[in-house]
């Protein structure tokens, strides 16, 4: 099925951006950790803990907005060395893991696991753990995330987001896909303001799109929609 393009009366970065990310950035963010929340992240740790008993050389990957574990699942097999989180808080996404995994288990590597949980609470509970058991997260990655094309919705887009700084801060190294041009701008310019060495780039996904990373991705290229790849490290401290 076709997919059609991001369509948005905003053509460039949003006026209201580097307000935003500055405010975010000095502004400690209150929202209570709720009881599920805290209950996955426990299991979370719990297996994390485990696989670090039997790989001590471990680090982790972190794929955020993970959908059905698709590109969970094609991270582990990227980053072998490495346990992959998969987070995203659909029940219903999340669900049809169990049928990829079926679909899949004669190759499947199961250095990976995927949870329902809201990524805002888990960003905020994953430096307790990186601390505690003195790992690094490799990479994180966040793979088309709703892009909320309407410019009064910013702040609903993960760099409008109050917990952008705490996103980036998890790994030194981010990357996130969007077929969308504006957000790739903004969101590499908000990585900017904070510090960050940020980049995009044009990403070529060749029929028959088998490197595809996720669905959306496959049904984007398939559509001959423009992906766009936003890299961005840390350099130095926001100031």
């Amino acid at each position: 099925m076709n997919s059609s393009p991001v369509h948005s009366s905003q053509t460039s970065i949003h006026a209201d951006l580097e307000r935003l990310v500055r405010k975010h950035a000095a502004t400690e963010y209150l929202r209570p950790i709720p009881p599920f929340s805290a209950a996955v992240f426990a299991e979370i740790c719990g297996t994390v803990q485990q696989w670090l008993q039997e790989h001590p050389s471990a680090s982790i990957v972190l794929d955020s907005c993970c959908g059905t574990g698709e590109s969970t699942a094609h991270l582990a097999r990227r980053h072998t060395n490495a346990f992959v989180i998969g987070i995203d808080k659909s029940a219903h996404r999340t669900k049809k893991h169990g049928q990829l995994e079926h679909n899949n288990d004669s190759t499947e590597t199961r250095n990976y696991q995927v949870w329902r949980a809201d990524c805002e609470d888990i960003w905020r509970l994953l430096p307790t753990l990186f601390r505690e058991q003195k790992i690094i997260c490799e990479k994180h990655y966040c793979l088309y995330p709703n892009p909320y094309p309407k410019p009064h919705h910013i702040l609903r887009r993960w760099h409008g987001h109050p917990l952008f700084s705490h996103m980036l801060a998890l790994s030194a190294e981010t990357e996130m896909r969007t077929n969308w041009r504006v957000y790739a701008e903004e969101c590499a310019e908000a990585a900017r303001i904070l510090g960050y060495t940020a980049h995009y780039q044009e990403l070529s996904i060749d029929a028959p799109f088998g490197d595809a990373m996720t669905a959306f991705e496959r049904k984007y290229a398939a559509s001959g929609h423009t992906l766009y790849k936003i890299c961005m490290t840390k350099q130095h401290e926001f100031s």
